[in-house]
């Protein structure tokens, strides 16, 4: 019995040291609601080597306009992205290109195009089960409301807006972000889709 009361007394302890460390926190990065961030260039969370991570952002949450929700009477099957509007520097034609052929593979419910322009490494953790659920589905991909590059791990990250058409007619409005990595010969792929 005493084993099991020190057993206990221990677990608490441990339980509440973790929950000290963990309700620990840093506001000194924060900004209040009055302050706005000064460049589009701002650090980003470090890896473990301590290295300063920098993130480049095409677009920014107050430069964004409010995403207008897509209902029945506005779907329309495709992709309706303008994706010229968006492009610079690292988001460029080749970026476009494979996002731009991955979006129209879930359009034409194409799983072999799907796959064209995941990283190899990849192929076996990307969910297309996300997209491919149920075949009837219909997918509207209409505007991107993300578009980064972080340099260290070296990603681009872009989040897409889409609408979803359910047999039953019923319209989905979600959001989903492609994640780009360089593969083992040096050329952008998506990594991930999550």
């Amino acid at each position: 019995m005493k084993n099991l009361s020190r057993g206990i007394l221990s677990l608490c302890l441990i339980g509440a040291l973790l929950l000290s460390a963990c309700g620990k926190s840093d506001d000194t990065d924060t900004l209040s609601n009055s302050e706005e961030p000064t460049n589009i260039t701002s650090p980003a969370p470090s890896t473990n080597n301590n290295t300063p991570t920098n993130t480049e952002s095409l677009i920014e949450p107050d430069e964004k306009e409010a995403i207008k929700d897509i209902t029945a009477a506005d779907f329309k099957k495709g992709v309706s992205i303008d994706f010229d509007k968006y492009k610079g520097s690292f988001f460029d034609d080749n970026i476009i290109s494979k996002l731009r052929n991955n979006l129209e593979s879930v359009v034409e419910n194409n799983k072999e195009k799907f796959k064209e322009n995941l990283n190899k490494e990849s192929l076996e953790s990307i969910r297309e089960g996300f997209y491919y659920t149920n075949e009837s589905d219909q997918f509207m991909f209409y505007d991107l409301d993300l578009i980064e590059k972080v340099d260290q791990p070296e990603q681009i990250r872009v989040g897409v807006r889409f609408a979803k058409k359910s047999s039953d007619g019923s319209v989905e409005n979600q959001g989903i972000t492609y994640f780009f990595t360089k593969n083992e010969a040096g050329e952008w792929g998506i990594e991930n889709i999550d």
